[in-house]
C-alpha cells in the first residue's frame, strides 16, 4: 500500500484542511497513544510482586515507572526533530520496533537494576508513538479540530487504563510479575503492524526540516521563552502528575498497608479511571461551545476537588479503600477535560514548530511527573495522607496554570 508519492497525496498534504479524521485512522492513534498508560497502569499491580522477586524495597520500586517516564520525556526532544526531518511515519515504526525489544529484555531481567535499564529503554521506544499520535492530529487538522479530533481519541483510548490494569492484575496471579511484560511485548508488536499497514506520513517532504542539533537547541530555547506555550505545557503537566503519582504510589497504600490482593487492587485501579472516560466525552461536547481554553478551566477545578475530598476522606476512613477511588475518579474525569484540550492549544501556538512544540509538552509533562513521584517515593512512608497531600499539590498547579495563565498572551 502505497502512503506517498513523490509529488505528494491528498493523504500527505490535503489542499483544504479537514475538519475530521477517518475512523480508521482516530482508533489507529488512539492505540498509538495507549502504549504509554499501558507501560505504566499495566506495570503497576505488579510493582508490591517485583520488590518480593527482585529482593528490593518496595519505597524503591516505583522506580521502575519512573525509568520509564524519564526516559520517555528525555527521548521526546529528540523524537520531534528526527520526525520534522524524516517524516512522521519512519519514526513511530522505529519507535514501536524498540518498544518490543526493550519489553522483551525487561521480561528477562534477572534484577532491578537490569529492569531498570530494559524499562528505560523500553521509554525510549515508547516515546515516538505517543508524541507522534498528536503531532499527526496537528499536521491534518486546524486548532479546534484537533482539540475534538484529540478529544474522540481519548475517548477510544480511555478504556486502556481501565482495561491494563485488569489484565495486569489477572496476569500477575496467574503468571507472575513478568506476565504484564509479555503482554507489553505483544501489544507492541501488534500495534506495529497495525502502523506499517495503516499509519499515513503526514509531513509532505517539502515540509521536512534537517537534522541540526544546535539548530533543535536553539529551536526549544525559543519555544521556551513562549509565555503561550509555556502556559499549556504547564497546565498539562501538573494535571499530568497526579495520574502518574496516583499508579506509581496506591499499589503501596492499598496492596501494602491495606492488604488488597493484586487482582482487587487492579479491579479497584481500573474503577478509579473510569472518570477519564467520561471527561474525555465531556470534553468533546464542551470544545464546541466553549473553545479550547474555556474547556481547560472547566476541567481543572476537579483536578483540586478530588484530592482535598481524598485528604477528608482519608482521615474519616483510614482503611477504606472507597476514601482513595472515589476521589480519584474526580480528578481523572478533569484529566480527561484538560489533556485534549491543552495539547490541542500548546501545538497551536507554533504551527511553524509542531514537532517540537509536542516534544516540549511531552518532555515537561513526565518530567515534572517523575519528579514529583521520586520526591513522593523518597520523602514519604506511602501513606494515604501522603498520598492525598501529593494528589493535591498536583491539582493546585493545574488549576492555577489553567485559570492564571492559559489565555493571558
Amino acid at each position: 500500500m502505497a502512503h506517498r508519492t513523490d509529488s505528494g497525496s491528498r493523504r500527505d498534504t490535503p489542499s483544504a484542511a479537514p475538519e475530521k479524521l477517518p475512523l480508521g485512522q482516530i482508533i489507529l492513534l488512539a492505540a498509538l497513544t495507549a502504549v504509554l498508560p499501558a507501560s505504566i497502569d499495566g506495570l503497576s499491580p505488579a510493582l508490591p510482586a517485583i520488590a518480593a522477586a527482585l529482593d528490593t524495597r518496595a519505597a524503591h520500586v516505583p522506580a521502575a515507572i519512573s525509568a520509564f517516564v524519564i526516559s520517555f520525556a528525555i527521548a521526546q526532544l529528540l523524537g520531534g526533530m528526527l520526525a520534522d526531518a524524516l517524516g512522521r511515519r519512519p519514526v513511530v515504526l522505529a519507535g514501536l520496533a524498540i518498544y518490543v525489544l526493550a519489553s522483551v529484555l525487561a521480561l528477562f531481567a534477572t534484577s532491578f537494576p537490569l529492569l531498570l535499564a530494559a524499562r528505560a529503554l523500553q521509554g525510549l521506544g515508547a516515546a515516538a508513538a505517543v508524541l507522534l499520535a498528536r503531532t499527526i492530529v496537528r499536521d491534518q487538522l486546524p486548532r479546534e479540530a484537533a482539540g475534538r479530533a484529540l478529544a474522540q481519541i481519548g475517548i477510544f483510548f480511555s478504556c486502556t487504563p481501565i482495561i491494563a490494569p485488569l489484565i495486569s492484575g489477572v496476569l500477575v496471579s496467574v503468571g507472575g510479575w513478568r506476565a504484564p511484560l509479555l503482554a507489553m511485548a505483544v501489544l507492541g508488536v501488534v500495534i506495529g503492524a497495525a502502523s506499517l499497514l495503516r499509519l499515513p506520513e503526514t509531513l509532505a517532504r517539502d515540509k521536512r526540516l534537517p537534522f541540526d542539533g544546535p539548530g533543535l537547541l536553539g529551536s526549544f530555547a525559543r519555544l521556551s521563552r513562549s509565555p503561550a506555550l509555556l502556559a499549556y505545557v504547564l497546565a498539562n503537566a501538573f494535571a499530568y502528575s497526579g495520574i502518574l503519582l496516583f499508579s506509581a504510589a496506591a499499589p503501596q497504600v492499598m496492596i501494602d498497608h491495606m492488604g488488597l490482593g493484586a487482582l482487587d487492587y487492579a479491579l479497584l485501579f481500573a474503577l478509579s479511571t473510569m472518570g477519564f472516560m467520561a471527561g474525555n466525552a465531556a470534553s468533546f461536547r464542551l470544545v464546541r461551545r466553549q473553545g479550547v481554553d474555556g474547556t481547560l478551566r472547566i476541567g481543572v477545578p476537579f483536578q483540586l476537588a478530588g484530592p482535598i475530598a481524598m485528604l477528608v476522606a482519608t482521615q474519616l476512613w483510614p482503611n477504606a479503600w472507597a476514601a482513595l477511588i472515589v476521589p480519584q475518579i474526580l480528578y481523572t474525569f478533569g484529566w480527561g477535560i484538560v489533556q485534549p484540550q491543552a495539547q490541542a492549544g500548546a501545538l497551536s501556538t507554533h504551527p511553524e514548530s509542531i514537532g517540537q512544540a509536542s516534544a516540549l509538552l511531552g518532555f515537561v509533562q513526565l518530567a515534572i511527573a517523575a519528579i514529583i513521584v521520586a520526591v513522593f517515593s523518597r520523602l514519604t512512608g506511602g501513606t494515604s495522607l501522603a498520598l492525598a497531600l501529593g494528589m493535591a499539590f498536583c491539582g493546585a498547579g493545574a488549576l492555577l496554570c489553567g485559570w492564571l495563565l492559559v489565555g493571558r498572551r
